[in-house]
């Protein structure tokens, strides 16, 4: 897991803004992130962004 301070998505479930503390990675492969609003797990692409480049993750879809 790679800790992010500044990078935020836009949840597919519940569409609040929130933070992306933390990127869990999948078994599979990829990424998700956990909305801090109403929990669900979005799949995001990791732009390569850094913390100290706030922007927005897009978010490819939920995760079951």
């Amino acid at each position: 897991m790679a800790a992010l301070s500044q990078q935020q998505f836009i949840c597919r479930k519940c569409r609040s803004l929130s933070g992306a503390e933390t990127l869990e990675e999948m078994s599979q492969g990829g990424f998700f992130c956990r909305c801090t609003e109403c929990g669900a797990r979005n799949q995001i692409v990791v732009t390569g962004e850094s913390p100290s480049r706030p922007g927005v993750l897009p978010v490819l879809g939920l995760l079951d």
